[in-house]
């Protein structure tokens, strides 16, 4: 799909805040993430949870609905300034039929979606606080993984304390304080409204203190 993208796509640019698509809404359309930071909220979610994960540039997203042709289980929301490259359903759907070997690379996006949501839910069965936190902070800035090409670099979480506390499952205070020793130890930096991981292959040993982490790659 990437390789003829460019034919095909238009570029959509969004404001923090704007609705990408909700959970209940009919489409067909493809996305991917050229720039800027798209969050997740999903429709089997509790009504407290404002943020499940968080998606980036490079990202596709909206995979699903092109291949089973349903409605959408989840909300998409711009966390930051984004530009959004955009494959309309029925153009992907006439390429598709052109060019079917198209099928195995949305299969692979679908199946790495899977993925992300069997080791989303497998952190946070880790026991150990400080284990847990350092395996969802790494899963939503994308450094879950060591196979990634960024695995090793920095990056800021746009998201506030209490957001990722809830993710965490932990208190606020209870969060705090794992932050507070995160931030002494030179694994986090602690900004307003943001958390920047600064040291991702020590955060990723705190992870794997408390399970040994899968290394999904696609």
């Amino acid at each position: 799909i990437a390789d003829v993208a460019a034919a095909s796509d238009r570029l959509k640019s969004l404001a923090a805040g704007s609705v990408v698509f909700r959970a209940g809404d009919v489409g067909g359309d493809l996305f991917r993430i050229v720039s800027g930071v798209v969050t997740v909220q999903c429709r089997f979610t509790h009504q407290d949870a404002v943020l499940m994960h968080m998606m980036w540039p490079g990202e596709w997203f909206g995979t699903m609905e092109v291949m089973v042709e349903r409605k959408r289980n989840y909300t998409a929301i711009a966390r930051t300034e984004v530009t959004l490259l955009r494959m309309p359903g029925n153009e992907l759907q006439a390429l598709l039929r052109r060019r079917p070997e198209g099928i195995i690379k949305l299969g692979r996006h679908a199946v790495y979606g899977f993925d992300l949501a069997m080791q989303a839910a497998a952190d946070l069965l880790i026991r150990d606080a400080s284990a847990r936190c350092a395996a969802v902070l790494l899963r939503l800035a994308d450094r879950r993984w060591v196979s990634r090409p960024n695995a090793g670099l920095p990056i800021e979480l746009p998201a506030p304390q209490s957001e990722l506390a809830m993710l965490c499952n932990l208190s606020r205070s209870s969060f705090s304080r794992v932050m507070k020793e995160f931030a002494a130890s030179g694994l986090v930096t602690l900004n307003y409204r943001s958390v920047t991981l600064t040291d991702p292959a020590r955060l990723r040993s705190v992870a794997e203190a408390g399970r040994p982490t899968a290394n999904v790659s696609y």
